[in-house]
């Protein structure tokens, strides 16, 4: 169970921004669990920190049920190999954004899985369920039998020690109950969210509309009619505790300890649970599929603006024109075409370079996963991996600096530069926890490097010598401010070319600095340029 409170909303939920806590630990269960074979990769939780995965995700879903929230957190951290799902189902989009009764009928089927209680469905894909010997449930169908054996024979011969066994079998029952208790503990929980879930995908796979997601739901759900019924014990136990007065509950209880109903419904079950693991994920990928796919619809309807992603002619790698950051209040749009060449940005701190790599980067993630992107037009060569290092910091735990954790980062991405698939690298002020001239050096050699064919390295920077290096092998694009009447103010807007204007001084300047220490900056840039 979450240790989060959640405020669910009403059946009649229309797609708006969510106003809950979210329990990511919770959410990404399915992530956790899922194999990813089909996938180019999956974002790492560093790439996942400089992008701001987490907020972005709260923005974007738009999900009714749990097991859709999970399949859509899987989704934004996985970049498919070929086309998305999201891409591969438009058409489903494209009705439930014409079809609003339609489209709400669906949402309140979904809802039914809305309690936090359905986060427990991902987990049956991923445990380990014990196994259970047919020695023991030979032992257990025998000790089930036994109390009716003992009270037929009192009832109709009357046999005084059958009576006596009869106390020692029900003792004997009881132990094997309550030792079984804490085994299907979990199961209370997910067994009924699970049974909803098979519920909710029997009446929307009969929907023509969604039955085209997969073909495989309903020999899935047929398949599964045996493990609804092992586990009705399990899923009455649930609901005894919930709704049911303790004297009905201690009745039941009994009856359970009398036939051992409990321990055998529970190996049963765990038993079917591994046998057709296969199926209930079929299930819970279309349930998860339909939701992202409405999310989505409801995403786009919020939006100032949108786009779908077109794979580009010729050279061109990425293009984009009014591009813009959902997050970023008031957030300036850009434009910046990327062909041949990678780009490496210069300006000044707040100018706008690292919102503007995590822009590229977030739209570019959303055209592969959601088939959306934030922008008035997008063209994207994908697939295509990211790979982030924006946010870097000390880590005290491992005891390594600033410095070596961007060593390591970059490392990888050096590993990644070389493999045959397209990378993304961003990159933000690279090697800044080192000294000027080995930063500039290294920087250039490290740059060069990943500058491949077959890869898109997008670089900020405050060293406007790194791009005199790197002026025949990226294309150079800079942020500036303006300084007027002592006022500091920024347009956010990209500009070509390499930057040579520093205002760092000035800035301190206006920012009433004493002026002997300006003055002795300024004879330091004097005395360092000749």
């Amino acid at each position: 169970m979450s240790i989060f409170n959640f405020r669910k909303h009403p059946a009649g939920y229309g797609g708006e921004e969510k106003a809950e806590t979210y329990d990511f630990f919770e959410i990404a269960a399915f992530f956790r669990c899922d194999s990813h074979k089909q996938a180019l990769g999956v974002l790492s939780e560093q790439t996942c920190s400089d992008l701001g995965l987490d907020d972005l995700f709260m923005f974007t879903d738009r999900t009714a049920s749990r097991v859709g929230q999970q399949y859509l957190y899987n989704l934004m951290r996985t970049i498919p190999a070929k086309e998305g799902e999201i891409k591969t189902n438009e058409a489903i989009i494209e009705k439930f954004s014409a079809d609003f009764e339609g489209h709400a009928s669906v949402v309140k089927e979904l809802h039914t899985l809305q309690a936090v209680e359905a986060y427990s469905i991902a987990p049956l894909l991923q445990t380990e369920h014990p196994p259970v010997s047919a020695w023991w449930q030979f032992v257990l169908r025998v000790c089930s039998l036994l109390p009716t054996l003992f009270l037929l024979l009192f009832l109709f011969y009357k046999l005084v020690p059958a009576l006596l066994l009869l106390v020692v079998a029900i003792l004997v029952n009881g132990v094997l109950h309550y030792r079984n208790k804490h085994n299907g503990l979990g199961y209370l929980v997910s067994m009924p969210q699970l049974m909803k879930m098979l519920d909710a995908a029997g009446k929307l796979a009969a929907d023509p509309l969604l039955s085209a997601i997969s073909k495989k739901v309903p020999e899935a759900l047929a398949s599964l009619e045996t493990l609804r019924r092992s586990s009705k014990s399990l899923r009455i136990e649930s609901r005894l505790d919930n709704d049911l007065a303790v004297i009905l509950w201690a009745i039941t209880e009994i009856i359970k300890i009398f036939f051992l109903i409990e321990p055998l419904s529970y190996n049963k079950t765990a038993r079917l649970l591994k046998d057709k693991n296969a199926a209930i994920e079929t299930v819970f990928r279309f349930i998860g599929l339909a939701d992202s796919l409405s999310s989505v619809a409801f995403l786009r309807k919020g939006l100032p603006s949108y786009c779908l992603p077109e794979q580009p002619d010729g050279e061109v790698r990425v293009e984009a024109d009014g591009m813009y950051h959902p997050l970023v209040e008031n957030c300036v749009p850009n434009a910046i075409g990327i062909q041949g060449r990678s780009v490496l940005f210069t300006g000044s701190n707040m100018s706008g370079k690292t919102t503007f790599i995590r822009t590229l980067g977030v739209n570019i993630l959303v055209a592969q996963t959601l088939n959306t992107a934030f922008a008035r037009r997008v063209r994207l060569q994908m697939p295509v991996m990211i790979h982030a290092a924006l946010m870097l910091s000390d880590s005290l735990s491992d005891g390594k600096s600033f410095y070596m954790k961007e060593v390591e980062s970059i490392r990888d991405m050096l590993s990644y530069s070389q493999s045959e698939q397209t990378n993304l690298f961003l990159l933000d002020e690279i090697f800044k926890g080192t000294n000027t001239t080995e930063r500039i050096a290294a920087a250039k050699a490290v740059l060069s490097f990943l500058n491949t064919s077959r890869n898109i390295v997008v670089v900020s920077t405050h060293d406007t010598e790194l791009g005199t290096f790197l002026a025949n092998e990226y294309d150079l694009y800079h942020f500036c401010e303006t300084i007027s009447g002592g006022m500091l103010s920024f347009d956010y807007k990209l500009k070509s070319g390499n930057l040579y204007r520093r205002n760092a001084i000035r800035i301190l300047e206006i920012n009433d600095y004493p002026a002997s220490l300006i003055e002795d900056a300024y004879s330091v840039i004097r005395e360092i340029e000749g």
